[in-house]
């Protein structure tokens, strides 16, 4: 089986974001998905599926569906929004699916003229509490977040597909930031989705109610 981009249908959209929102530390990808999907009522439109992602099934209703990358579209807002979401990502050793599966996501994202990628997670911090971070490809794009409250990341290195896929969007002409929400624990932390939350969308300048 080879890695495949399936899409069900093409959305209409005018030069959307893409906001990636992967599983990862603290559940921050995830929560913020979810937020965005259902405050957006954004649609399904694309998914991936590939032998890179783990060898276990979903199973919802007692179907099993296997692990996918699923794009969700919403064209109803200004501006319009595309939110990367799934159920996992590659091995944190196999770097060859890390990069196969970003790229591939870039790929879609051309195709869709999308004005910038914005990759966001939670991460650990020594001595840190609390804070949202940026990393970004741009100064137009920095300085979005940067207004919006965030704080210039630190020296060091992002881990996984929040950091990968902007940075790799860079590299295809895209523009592109990366949001990183220092998290408590690497569990669930519905405070460090939160204030990420905020950020994110008052960089984009969304009108919408940050969820409490």
């Amino acid at each position: 089986m080879k890695t495949l981009v399936l899409i069900s249908q093409r959305p209409r959209l005018k030069r959307p974001f893409l906001v990636a929102c992967l599983p990862g530390m603290g559940g921050v990808g995830e929560s913020v998905a979810r937020y965005l999907i259902e405050m957006l009522d954004a649609e399904p439109f694309a998914s991936i599926v590939s032998p890179r992602l783990p060898d276990y099934v979903v199973v919802r209703d007692g179907i099993c569906y296997l692990p996918t990358y699923t794009f969700y579209a919403a064209g109803n807002i200004e501006p319009n929004i595309i939110i990367l979401t799934g159920e996992a990502q590659p091995g944190s050793e196999d770097i060859v699916g890390h990069y196969e599966l970003s790229e591939e996501v870039i790929k879609l994202a051309k195709r869709l003229s999308v004005r910038a990628i914005v990759g966001v997670g939670g991460f650990m911090m020594p001595n840190v509490q609390e804070g949202v971070f940026v990393a970004f490809s741009s100064e137009e794009i920095g300085r979005r977040f940067l207004e919006a409250g965030a704080k210039l990341m630190p020296k060091g290195h992002i881990v996984g597909a929040a950091g990968l896929i902007p940075a790799l969007a860079a590299e295809f002409g895209i523009d592109s930031a990366c949001l990183l929400s220092v998290v408590s624990s690497p569990l669930g932390d519905r405070n460090a989705s939160a204030r990420l939350l905020k950020v994110l969308l008052r960089g984009l300048g969304l009108a919408l109610k940050p969820a409490s």
